[in-house]
């Protein structure tokens, strides 16, 4: 044997050797590594779960033999989270983040399952690697990644199968590594479902909300030549309370030419109330169930502008999803719209496509095989959201007076409860002396001597004796010498004891100083009224004579009050001329202002104008709160159309069959009455309940 062939057998014998060592000893140290790490974290550097920025979660369909990701992250500037796997779609992300976070961070060895690579799918934690996996592939685990800012890998691991009757406890495998540890794990923080990562009250509004619900009820399709037909089946406008109580505004039903025909609820028919408060919870609870983005040239109103129409594979993008855009910029929709309306004016649009099914969605990093709801009979769906001008009727403003008359006129008007119109001018102030009550103005013109002096003078008080008192009157009139004495008197101050005897009870004050009224010693109104009554019989005619001025008076003005000036005079004149003089002033009280004469025009003008400067803080004042519930309304548009702008949403099957209903539904025949013809029969309870007098 040559040297060469010495030496190259020495090589290889050397070369043997040392692979055979780094075979032994490479083991040896992964042991003591897995085994160092019994009962430590697994990630010992990961410790602050709001450290992580982003969740990738990858997993492998055997039977379609596909890799899928689904991934949200959070915008490093804007700090939103978002979903990646699914075009950017808006994530409601942070608490969920922050469960998956903390699931890792501390996340302790129990025990090392197994260091060979062939127990790896028996185990259930082979890495889901697209290039090396092919349909029918087991034992394949799902692989999440946690990352922080710049894309900084913070865990990595491979959730293999349950550990049998251990309860949460897992095999897990950090990736490119051998080792299999038993980890106790709440692997559902790792959901890879689409609908577990969003906002999922899609509409955000309350049934309570719900003002007004209108409905469109027709089907639309492309027909061969291109045209879309439309059948429309009827149009309804609905309104409801926050107590259920529905109404219906309108309601058209289309005929076989296409033609509405106003349609009314017939006797024995009425809302199916069942039906559509099931309607108004389905709005209340709606969730989609996926989403794909919406071809861009779309304005967030829905409205089809000209660079999306001339873009045929945008057309072909709605088309294919049961929307198709018409001249004039609408959209029509295969199954129909609706219109949900809410107390703040908020209008949200509804427009319902066609089916839909998983191959219709095509997502940048691979699709999820875990969402039931877009595999199978779902709804496209579009929604947008505008202000409802009708709910912001401008205010009714009150008119600004001009002039000093129209600002009595209006407050006169106030006082009676005949106000005009707020929205309507001010009375002008030619009209103000056709007023009941002209005497706030008219003080100063007509001096209070002549006051007194025109009542007498006028003939009504002589037409109004003929009622019923003259008939009393000639019987008592005839009366004693006395009479002549009391008359002039009477004559003098006729106005004021004419107006002052119209009431009754004010005789008392009057007879109560006669004599045979103080034996009574009672001073009560009825007592004394029966007292005059019978005193035409009694012997004493001076009694009488007082009271008889006092009736041939009390026609002259029966509407007066004060009566007990005009009955003192006759039991002594010293005390019949004082209560003479108060009983003008007492005619005078109507107008109740010697104080109005008394105004300046610089008064009257600065009266005015503090008028004018209240109404028109007051009119501004209701034009601020419309303003600032129409702008309200509009933020909120504003924001929702924010979110609906880029999306058809994905509605399940059973949803969209609640938002649905027919005409057939709409309206139901009242149950018959028990007994129309008479309803007390076999129905107590609707027996009309009657009060008699003494039986409580």
């Amino acid at each position: 044997m040559n040297e060469g062939a010495k030496t190259g057998i020495f090589w290889v014998v050397a070369i043997a050797l040392l692979a055979v060592a780094m075979f032994v000893s490479m083991p040896q140290q992964t042991v003591d590594e897995a085994q160092s790490l019994i009962g430590n974290p697994l990630f010992p550097a990961f410790t602050d779960p709001l450290a992580a920025s982003s969740l990738r979660v990858t997993t492998f369909n055997d039977e379609q033999g596909e890799v899928s990701r689904f991934e949200v992250a959070k915008d490093e500037t804007s700090g939103v989270w978002a979903l990646p796997s699914r075009n950017g779609y808006p994530a409601d992300a942070a608490e969920q983040m922050q469960k998956a976070a903390n699931a890792l961070v501390g996340l302790k060895v129990l025990d090392i399952q197994t260091e060979n690579a062939e127990d790896h799918a028996k185990l259930g934690v082979v890495e889901p690697k697209p290039e090396s996996l092919e349909i029918g592939d087991e034992g394949v685990g799902r692989l999440v990644m946690i990352r922080g800012e710049k894309n900084q890998s913070l865990a990595s691991l491979i959730v293999g199968n349950k550990v049998a009757e251990e309860g949460n406890k897992r095999y897990v495998r950090v990736p490119n590594e051998n080792p299999v540890y038993v980890v106790t794990l709440d692997d559902t923080v790792f959901s890879s479902r689409f609908e577990d990562w969003i906002e999922k009250d899609l509409l955000q509004l309350s049934s309570i909300e719900i003002g007004a619900i209108g409905i469109q009820s027709y089907n639309a399709a492309i027909e061969q030549t291109g045209a879309v037909s439309l059948n429309r089946s009827y149009d309804a406008q609905l309104n409801v309370d926050g107590a259920n109580n529905w109404e219906l505004k309108s309601l058209n039903v289309y005929d076989d030419q296409q033609q509405p025909q106003p349609r009314v609820l017939a006797e024995g028919e009425k809302l199916s109330t069942s039906r559509l408060n099931a309607l108004k919870n389905s709005l209340d609870e709606l969730k989609i169930a996926d989403v794909a983005a919406k071809p861009k040239g779309m304005s967030q109103n829905l409205k089809a502008d000209k660079d999306l129409v001339s873009d045929n594979d945008a057309v072909r993008s709605l088309a294919t999803r049961g929307f198709f855009p018409i001249s004039g910029g609408d959209i029509i929709s295969a199954n129909g719209e609706m219109n949900v309306t809410l107390n703040d004016g908020v209008q949200y649009i509804l427009r319902f496509g066609n089916v839909q099914g998983l191959s219709d969605e095509k997502p940048a990093e691979g699709d999820d095989p875990e969402k039931p709801a877009t595999t199978g009979a779902n709804r496209y769906l579009l929604i947008t959201a505008q202000v409802d001008e009708t709910n912001f009727p401008p205010p009714a403003l009150k008119a600004i007076p001009t002039t000093i008359e129209e600002l009595d006129a209006m407050d006169r008007a106030a006082a009676e409860g005949t106000e005009p119109p707020m929205t309507e001018p001010a009375p002008p102030a030619a009209e103000t002396p056709a007023e009941d009550m002209p005497a706030e103005d008219k003080p100063a013109e007509t001096p209070a001597e002549d006051k007194p002096a025109e009542t007498p003078a006028e003939d009504k008080p002589a037409e109004t004796p003929a009622d019923d008192k003259p008939a009393d009157t000639p019987v008592e009139t005839p009366a004693p010498a006395d009479a002549p004495a009391a008359e002039p008197a009477a004559t003098e101050d006729a106005a004021p004891a004419a107006d002052d005897a119209a009431p009754t009870d004010d005789a008392a004050p009057a007879d109560a100083p006669a004599e045979p009224a103080s034996d009574d010693n009672c001073g009560d109104d009825p007592a004394d009224a029966e007292a005059t009554s019978e005193e035409p019989q009694s012997p004493e005619p001076a009694t009488e004579t007082p009271a008889e001025p006092a009736t041939t008076a009390e026609p002259a003005a029966e509407t007066e009050p004060a009566a007990e000036p005009a009955q003192e005079p006759a039991p002594a004149p010293a005390a019949t001329e004082p209560a003479v003089t108060p009983a003008p002033a007492a005619d005078d009280a109507a107008p109740a202002a010697p104080a109005m004469p008394e105004e300046t025009a610089e008064e009257k003008q600065e009266r005015l104008e503090a008028a004018q400067e209240q109404i028109t803080k007051e009119n501004q004042r209701l034009l601020d709160q419309r303003k600032e519930k129409v702008e309200a309304a509009r933020r909120r548009v504003r924001e929702l159309n924010s979110r609906f702008a880029e999306w058809y949403y994905v509605i399940p099957e059973s949803t969209y069959r609640n938002l649905q209903i027919s005409l057939e539904d709409l309206i139901e025949e009242a149950p018959p009455a028990a007994d129309a013809a008479n309803p007390l029969e076999g129905n107590p309870a609707a027996a009309p309940s009657f009060n008699i007098p003494g039986l409580n």
